[in-house]
């Protein structure tokens, strides 16, 4: 059947060749950082990093009322109209509520300093970490409100650069100072990387014209009020599943086999986040925004739905076969041989992330339409089957479990929320998307059962072909949609006329 090239494609495709290409540098550049933190920090150290992280990001969540997904959706709306003061009065009001709540994190922090450092360490000698680490929560909340700024004016070249250059200023501050101090560094690397993080969004976020407004206290409530409400529902979901992920990481730190199953575990979710996540990154930042443009009309949010699952997978899929080719090179190379298990958890956890591409966006819909209860209670779902999964699984299988779980729970999530828009929304997939959608599924299904039946490096012939019969076939649908072979010339006579 021939496919119908069509724009929304070719802003899909350039908006993720962005995005990829400056996370490809940041990966290059996080190579030197992570090996090194590796080495300096062990699996021990990287856990306590990882515990750390997700108690920030729990309070976070918790005072942050939702303001990075809720503003981003309202900038978008604004922005839209065309309409400078109404834009800059939006602007203002976003920023007052993130001063507001940066401070109350800070606060809340302060008074569970004891508690926290409790609940974390099992003991109350950390409680001068999180004393320092309270001045995390008003520069990660100024953060938040100029990359809410970036995002809902999709100024998608301004993230990218900023991401980049972002990932080179933590990496030089962070390997000199892990080098000399190594767990002591921890906390100082924590707070750096939140100043880091506002002082580079706040650099790009500048360029962004606004006029001088006036809005009273007044105003700043009511103009709030739909941005907290959808905030204060999501910010319940995103506690949630902190928490979720707070108590599994506590679980694994206090298994027979100490830090080290929590370690390979962090390590597991930062390459599925982090070195896989490039097209999710893309989706987050700019689909959501050019999605709520169009919340209003259900024809259009189809065809944008599934155009972007078509330009997802066929990116995503011949990135995870790669993986599975390279798993265990990978992980020597980002980290140390001491992580090797990690593969274990990647062998179902990798196929799980091609079923990621195909719900992501269907869950956006819903985000999109502003449908607060609905996503409440399927992101409630979700970290529920998540944690339930996990737990059983790793307690049966051991690592393997982790990824499996991972796997059942996209499933499960993936089942329910198209249910959800197909009956609420109409929305329903393409032909052409369908066999995207399944080729996609067979081939990452392929590779799982491959490493699970034939360990490396005995598997690396099959997964080789798969992986080049996967660039193939993405190559070639592509070029259907946005004429690649003109892209790739475009390219090349750039070079020859430089």
């Amino acid at each position: 059947m021939e496919v119908k090239t069509n724009e929304s494609h070719k802003t899909i495709l350039k908006t993720t060749g962005v995005f990829g290409f400056s996370q490809l540098l940041k990966i290059l550049v996080g190579l030197i950082g992570s090996k090194f933190v590796a080495l300096f920090l062990g699996t021990s150290g990287i856990g306590i990093v990882g515990l750390l992280q997700n108690t920030l990001a729990i309070i976070i969540s918790i005072t942050g009322f939702g303001i990075n997904i809720s503003g981003v959706r309202m900038v978008a709306i604004s922005y839209s109209k065309n309409d400078q003061q109404e834009f800059s009065k939006t602007i203002l009001v976003l920023k007052r509520w993130s001063v507001a709540t940066g401070l109350l994190g800070v606060l809340l922090t302060i008074v569970l300093a004891q508690p926290l450092s409790i609940w974390t360490f099992g003991s109350d000698k950390y409680v001068n970490w999180f004393f320092l680490l309270s001045i995390n929560f008003i520069f990660s909340s100024l953060a938040v409100n100029k990359m809410v700024l970036l995002q809902g004016t999709r100024s998608i070249k301004e993230i990218a650069v900023s991401t980049v250059i972002y990932a080179v200023l933590i990496t030089c501050c962070i390997v000199p100072i892990y080098y000399f101090f190594r767990m002591d560094g921890i906390v100082a690397v924590l707070v750096l990387t939140a100043v880091l993080n506002y002082f580079v969004n706040w650099f790009f976020a500048r360029k962004i014209k606004l006029v001088r407004v006036q809005v009273s206290i007044t105003e700043t409530f009511s103009r709030g009020k739909e941005m907290i409400q959808l905030g204060f529902l999501l910010s319940i979901n995103v506690i949630f599943g902190h928490l979720m992920a707070y108590f599994l990481k506590l679980y694994f730190n206090y298994q027979n086999a100490s830090e080290s199953v929590l370690g390979l575990y962090v390590v597991a979710s930062t390459l599925l986040i982090t070195y896989v996540g490039m097209v999710f990154s893309a989706m987050s930042t700019d689909f959501y925004p050019r999605l709520t443009t169009a919340h209003d009309d259900n024809e259009k949010v189809k065809e944008m739905v599934n155009d972007q699952i078509e330009i997802a997978l066929l990116l995503i899929t011949p990135l995870i076969l790669l993986f599975y080719f390279l798993a265990p090179l990978v992980i020597k190379l980002l980290y140390s041989k001491d992580f090797i298990d990690v593969v274990l958890i990647l062998k179902f956890a990798l196929v799980a992330i091609i079923v990621k591409a195909i719900i992501w966006p269907l869950a956006f819909i819903i985000l999109a339409k502003g449908e607060k209860k609905l996503y409440f209670k399927q992101e409630l779902v979700s970290d529920f089957v998540n944690i339930s999964f996990t737990i059983l699984l790793y307690e049966l299988l051991g690592l393997l479990g982790i990824g499996l779980a991972m796997l059942l729970n996209y499933i499960f999530y993936g089942f329910y929320v198209y249910e959800v828009v197909k009956n609420k929304f109409q929305f329903h997939f393409r032909e052409n998307t369908k066999g995207i959608v399944w080729k996609s599924l067979s081939l990452g299904t392929a590779a799982s059962v491959i490493v699970f039946f034939i360990d490396y490096p005995k598997s690396y012939w099959i997964l080789a072909i798969l992986c080049i019969f996967s660039i193939y076939f993405s190559c070639l649908e592509l070029n259907k949609r946005v004429n690649l072979t003109q892209y790739v010339q475009k390219i090349k006579n750039k070079f020859t006329s430089n």
